[in-house]
């Protein structure tokens, strides 16, 4: 784990779309693993919005791999990483990391080479942080959410998620 980081992200943005490809690239990422709900589609729709179709088309022509890790039903996370030409990895739920590791290889990365990019703390960030991966939390595409995820958002207000971002710079 990257020492002291916890739930830490690396960088924050407001929306995936707002995160420079070519600020990616020149860490050295060569995959990315991303959340599915509110992070790439508002909870429980299958519709991408069009900034975000946007910016994944530009992901893909990058050369950048990528890979959905999931709490989400498995066969609708599967569904949508097909549409994006990724894959899905199921398994045990996060944070447990073991999906992660599964993703990067299935991407052929490292973690030193591989960006993981959520929308929680908990399930996102700490776990990639474990990892040693590059970190990126966007904010919650929707205020719809699971019953257990609304428990991790409030979690999320009482260790200080607004002071975390704030203390976070957007990807370079």
């Amino acid at each position: 784990m990257k020492r002291g980081r916890g739930l830490v992200p690396d960088a924050a943005v407001g929306r995936i779309s707002e995160i420079p490809l070519e600020a990616l690239r020149a860490r050295g990422i060569a995959g990315v693993i991303f959340d599915l709900d509110n992070t790439l589609v508002p909870y429980r729709t299958d519709e991408v919005p069009s900034d975000v179709q946007a910016w994944v088309a530009a992901f893909r022509r990058s050369g950048l791999r990528g890979a959905v890790v999931s709490n989400a039903n498995f066969r609708r996370a599967a569904t949508l990483a097909r549409h994006f030409g990724w894959p899905a990895i199921g398994g045990l739920p996060k944070p447990n990391p073991c999906r992660l590791v599964r993703a990067m290889r299935a991407m052929h990365t490292t973690p030193a080479t591989t960006a993981l990019v959520g929308d929680q703390l908990f399930t996102d960030v700490l776990p990639g942080n474990w990892l040693g991966l590059y970190t990126i939390l966007v904010e919650p595409m929707d205020r719809r959410e699971f019953v257990t995820t609304r428990l991790m958002r409030w979690l999320e207000r009482v260790v200080g998620r607004d002071r975390l971002v704030r203390c976070t710079r957007a990807p370079d």
